[in-house]
């Protein structure tokens, strides 16, 4: 790899994409404390790399690539390991999976369709995935016994529960509107 390629961002990025499997080994083993720091190290390390690859003027294609990786391995890993031991509501999983899964499939219909595509995040999107990991971390700790979760952890699942689903429709709906302009366009270029 070219010192272009492998720059300080992307090994934070690969570094992160290498904590995935411990952090299921550690919650297997129910290492608590540990799952818990290593899962909020690698959750941190997201702003660092996006922040550094800005500043020091290192975004590459294969950083951005990677990032997303890292972000969705560590999620959906922390999120089935824990909904796996009882932590985390299955509706709550469901919903997030869901959101995921309909994404990527509307965006490899886009680029089908339209032959290219490009992915913009969402506010909302972004709100779901700082949701996400939030949640994650708060069961974490709650069950590293860092925090007291109490009652209120229920109104956690349901509003990440509501933001996943917000964050899905919201999608289907904007790359509905693509595909559409999408097909017109073809639709006129082949008259």
């Amino acid at each position: 790899m070219s010192a272009r390629v492998l720059n300080l961002p992307n090994v934070i990025t690969l570094l992160r994409i290498a904590a995935v499997p411990l952090v299921a080994w550690l919650i297997v083993e129910q290492r608590w404390v540990a799952a818990c720091w290593l899962f909020l190290a690698a959750a941190v390390s997201d702003g660092i790399d996006g922040f550094l690859a800005r500043w020091l003027d290192q975004m590459t294609p294969l950083g951005a690539a990677l990032d997303t990786v890292a972000d969705k391995a560590l999620g959906i890993v922390t999120l089935v390991m824990l909904t796996q031991g009882g932590a985390i509501p299955l509706w709550v999983t469901a919903a997030i999976l869901l959101r995921d899964t309909v994404i990527v499939l509307g965006a490899l219909s886009y680029r089908g369709l339209a032959g290219h595509l490009e992915i913009h995040p969402t506010w909302l999107g972004k709100t779901h995935m700082f949701a996400e990991f939030t949640l994650l971390a708060l069961v974490l700790g709650g069950l590293a016994g860092v925090l007291a979760l109490g009652d209120w952890l229920q109104y956690v699942f349901v509003a990440v529960f509501a933001i996943a689903v917000g964050s899905g429709l919201q999608y289907v709906w904007i790359w509905s509107a693509k595909a559409r302009r999408a097909r017109e366009a073809l639709r006129l270029k082949a008259r």
